[in-house]
């Protein structure tokens, strides 16, 4: 998913006329944000909130338009803020509204392939781990459903939405000052946080599958 999104503003940056085009349709939107700004905050925290708990909805398309109304550090500030709520409200789903729900949300292949190593991780690294692994509108559900103590899946979502809402603020302003050479090596570092985090998950996982698969034959 996000190398596809990378892909597609390195290909709107390459072509000008468009950006520009992009550049005064944002321009646009700021200013609608700034004749209400608290309105502004409140309606990009709830659709950041959305964003993580609903894969087809993205809050993306509006972070360069944050960034220009309120900076870097306060979309990143704002982003973060959402993207934990809908964790928060995911991980609540899965827990108190149970699976028949859930898997309306996610795909149960999804489900039944993290369930079991999720139920396990009582730990923050691996639950980090996870979550770093995963979409974020799965993982909060799997978390749930688990009964993951509340602590610490608050601790690793705490953390894991810090550097994904910096990267994602930073790629707004790439796209901004159609910096092209930023906006991949952003991308790519994301793509590489990832794809390392979901390398080790799987290791893991396989390590606690043949650990299982030897304490059955000691046991036999």
């Amino acid at each position: 998913m996000l190398a596809v999104l990378v892909g597609g503003v390195a290909l709107l940056l390459l072509a000008p006329s468009v950006h520009a085009r992009l550049l005064e349709a944002i321009e646009a939107a700021g200013e609608l944000m700034r004749r209400q700004p608290a309105a502004g905050m409140v309606v990009f925290v709830l659709l950041a909130a959305l964003s993580a708990m609903l894969a087809f909805l993205s809050s993306t398309v509006l972070i360069p338009v944050a960034v220009l109304v309120w900076g870097a550090p306060l979309c990143a500030l704002l982003l973060w803020i959402g993207w934990f709520l809908g964790g928060v409200a995911s991980y609540t789903v899965g827990r108190y509204l149970g699976r028949p729900i859930v898997e309306r949300l996610v795909r149960p292949a999804t489900i039944a392939q993290y369930e079991t190593w999720a139920r396990s991780g009582v730990a923050l690294v691996p639950i980090l781990l996870m979550q770093l692994a995963l979409p974020s509108d799965a993982a909060g559900y799997i978390f749930g459903i688990v009964r993951c103590r509340l602590a610490i899946f608050l601790a690793a979502l705490a953390l894991v939405e810090v550097p994904y809402a910096l990267g994602a603020v930073y790629l707004g302003v790439s796209f901004l000052e159609r910096n092209l050479p930023a906006l991949l090596s952003l991308g790519l570092a994301g793509i590489a946080l990832s794809a390392w985090a979901l390398s080790r998950l799987h290791r893991r996982m396989a390590a606690g599958r043949d650990e299982e698969t030897v304490t059955d034959r000691v046991t036999v």
